[in-house]
């Protein structure tokens, strides 16, 4: 999957070049059709921008209501390509700092956590809980399968620095 996406990436970069020179030799052509077409392909990435950022909001909108959520269980559950939805979570994963909810990345798969399970993971964390007793305590009400999903979510919290943020 990771070549895969690498190639996208660079055939998005060697269009968006193709498109840049091809706005250039027209405009020192025809200056008016240069101009023209720019502000058509600045459009077009515009709309290509919009749709991909709607669709983040609306995946998030669907599964915050689940307290932890894996991406395969958001593609069967919502009908969606599993690629996809690795996608939007990836690219929500990268800034996650100032927001409510949590997404972890473990074992290749990516695990959601919605604001009140962050919430309940917070309090146990600063009671002073070690990993064995916040995966007992959670085990039944939120889901976790694994110590290491506790594991990952600590790590990821503390990478994100929002650990430190809640007083004790």
């Amino acid at each position: 999957m990771c070549a895969i996406l690498r190639i996208i990436n660079r055939v998005k970069r060697f269009a968006f070049y193709v498109i840049l020179i091809s706005i250039l030799i027209v405009f020192f052509i025809n200056q008016i059709l240069g101009i023209i077409f720019s502000g058509v392909s600045f459009l077009a990435f515009l709309v290509s921008y919009l749709v991909s950022h709607s669709s983040k909001r609306r995946l998030l909108r669907r599964i915050g209501d689940y307290s932890i959520i894996t991406d395969k269980e958001i593609a069967t559950k919502f009908n969606l390509p599993l690629d996809d939805i690795k996608n939007i979570l990836f690219s929500l994963s990268k800034n996650q700092k100032k927001k409510k909810w949590l997404i972890v990345f473990l074992n290749n798969r990516y695990i959601f956590l919605n604001e009140q399970a962050v919430k309940n993971f917070e309090l146990l964390y600063y009671k002073g809980y070690n990993e064995k007793k916040i995966f007992e305590s959670l085990q039944n009400k939120m889901r976790i399968k694994s110590r290491s999903e506790v594991k990952a979510i600590v790590t990821t919290m503390a990478n994100e620095n929002r650990l430190t943020n809640i007083g004790k």
